[in-house]
């Protein structure tokens, strides 16, 4: 396989290890003589002193007054900290410490802080991952409660909006004072985080969220799919009113890179630093790629920059990345393409997976065309996990898009659940060219629910590695396969 990178500034140096080993782990064998786009995200300078950013953000609020001026002794605090995933861990672990000592400096008492942390439908963290993402000190000083969405003891009713009923954590809705902490990234369907979405996602009741995740919200999402950050959109009304209902008054949120480092960080008003921190969130994950018509995306879930194996290993997590293909506000992939999924599905039993999952699965297996799944979701209401079936069901028979899944543990579990099914990646070329024919264009994409893929027509990919087309800031490798 012979590899080079075009880096930014126009210059080509010799891929590295890193970038190796992820080749290797996530897509090696690569079919025979296709021509592949490999693109990433490119690398983001970390802020130098991040701690001194967050206190300068704190001190220097968006469209708000400072903590200082907004609360003080006898003051009642909930600080609602996003720390589910890798990346929000790592940023909590930063920025909850900065905020906290802000709090205790305007005079709030521990005693009158509740750190609230919004878990919307997934488990209730444990005590490992409360020590990760906040300290061992914050553990030990300060009241940390998980939202349960489904305890309706400690859900407030704030009315209902677009025929919603809104159900809040009483914790939050109580509060002298309400503030979010976490990250304005891509999501893969409801376009960045951030903002009111922290409040108005992770602490809602079960009610809420059952009608937030309602089809005439999913076909809304399609209309306005991820990125589209448009003020009309279904979503976009619900969760503005369900934070201002709540009282959030006041957010910290920051950027992070592939490699979890804080790349920006805002303070102020919830929507106010939400938007700026999405035009410099797009500087870090779009994409310039080649072309806006690839026959074929090979894509995954994937963390970390130099770590190729799957977020989490199950087809239910890898289908994040068909979807965010499949829905791109910026279509890469032609109409009636191929989008193959390397996934590695382990020995997990049915009892071990959790309620999404079951959901997931069972929406698929349940019916016997992509058609039906829409059709049955449709008729019933859409429970926890389900909405992921529909958009996959969506972006196939909708869209137009075939999804093969690569990974020789999931032949007969992909088949159940009307995809393609593939051993190694040479079988999935194969069935691939069946569809689309010979010598594709072929865009390799590692990271698609953290990458935004803006085509372009200033740059063309080469049948040969050494020749490479001049262009000016793109970061793409370009892969000729030789094995």
């Amino acid at each position: 396989m012979s590899i080079e990178t075009v880096w930014q500034d126009g210059s080509c140096v010799v891929i590295d290890q890193c970038v190796n080993s992820v080749m290797q782990q996530t897509f090696d064998p690569l079919p025979v003589g296709w021509p592949i786009d490999y693109a990433e995200p490119a690398p983001s300078e970390p802020l130098e002193d991040v701690r001194g950013a967050v206190d300068y953000a704190l001190g220097h609020p968006l469209s708000s007054l400072a903590i200082a001026d907004l609360c003080g002794i006898g003051t009642r605090v909930t600080v609602v900290v996003a720390i589910a995933g890798h990346e929000r861990a790592a940023a909590a672990s930063i920025l909850a410490p900065v905020l906290l000592r802000q709090l205790a400096d305007a005079g709030v008492c521990d005693e009158d802080i509740t750190i609230l942390i919004p878990n919307a439908l997934r488990a209730p963290s444990t005590v490992a991952e409360k020590l990760h993402s906040l300290g061992q000190a914050i553990v030990d000083r300060y009241t940390i409660v998980d939202h349960d969405p489904t305890d309706l003891a400690e859900l407030n009713d704030l009315g209902r909006v677009q025929g919603i009923p809104l159900q809040m954590n009483y914790r939050a809705a109580e509060a002298d004072l309400l503030i979010a902490v976490d990250l304005v990234e891509p999501h893969y369907v409801a376009g960045f985080s951030g903002g009111d979405k922290t409040v108005s996602m992770g602490c809602v009741g079960e009610a809420t969220l059952k009608e937030m995740r309602a089809v005439r919200f999913l076909d809304d999402m399609v209309i306005h799919p991820a990125g589209s950050q448009a003020a009309d959109s279904l979503a976009m009304i619900v969760e503005r009113e369900v934070g201002r209902r709540a009282g959030l008054m006041f957010v910290l949120n920051a950027v992070v890179d592939l490699e979890c480092h804080i790349v920006a960080v805002s303070a102020g008003a919830p929507n106010v630093v939400r938007n700026v921190l999405i035009q410099f969130a797009r500087s870090v994950y779009e994409i310039d790629v080649p072309h806006n018509d690839y026959n074929i995306v090979i894509t995954g879930n994937h963390a970390g920059a130099g770590n190729g194996r799957a977020k989490k290993d199950s087809l239910y997590h890898a289908s994040r990345a068909a979807i965010a293909i499949g829905l791109s506000p910026e279509r890469v992939l032609a109409k009636g393409g191929v989008i193959i999924l390397p996934v590695y599905c382990g020995n997990s039993g049915w009892g071990e997976l959790d309620v999404r999952e079951q959901h997931f699965y069972e929406a698929l297996l349940s019916a016997n065309d992509m058609d039906t799944v829409m059709q049955q979701i449709t008729q019933r209401g859409v429970r926890m996990g389900e909405q992921r079936a529909y958009m996959l069901a969506h972006t196939i028979q909708v869209e137009g898009y075939h999804v093969i899944v690569e990974g020789a543990d999931c032949i007969d579990l992909a088949r159940d659940c009307g995809l393609i099914p593939a051993h190694n990646m040479l079988e999935a070329a194969n069935l691939a060219e069946t569809i689309v024919g010979k010598r594709p264009r072929v865009l390799m994409l590692p990271r698609a629910t953290h990458s935004l893929c803006v085509p372009i027509n200033r740059w063309h990919t080469r049948d040969t590695s050494s020749e490479i087309a001049e262009q000016d800031g793109i970061y793409i490798r370009s892969i000729i396969s030789d094995n």
